[in-house]
């Protein structure tokens, strides 16, 4: 999935990199926030696109996808 410049803007300021930088903000929980942030809409993605299929097991397929989201 490739995504938009304004949604990977979303991302990161929901991560926290949007904020002034102070002793206080913990770059490496920011760069795993953005990470999760991004796999999670990423499998989602793919999940819409199970259920949007035509074939017989799409929302089984969607099923698993979103249980591996739980997983992560």
């Amino acid at each position: 999935m490739k995504f938009t410049q304004e949604q990977v803007i979303e991302m990161a300021r929901e991560a926290g990199w949007c904020v002034p930088d102070d002793a206080t903000t913990d770059w490496i929980a920011r760069q795993t926030r953005l990470c999760t942030l991004a796999a999670d809409r990423a499998l989602e993605a793919a999940a819409v696109e199970c259920d949007d299929n035509e074939f017989a097991d799409g929302a089984e397929c969607a099923q698993f996808v979103r249980a591996m989201k739980e997983q992560a």
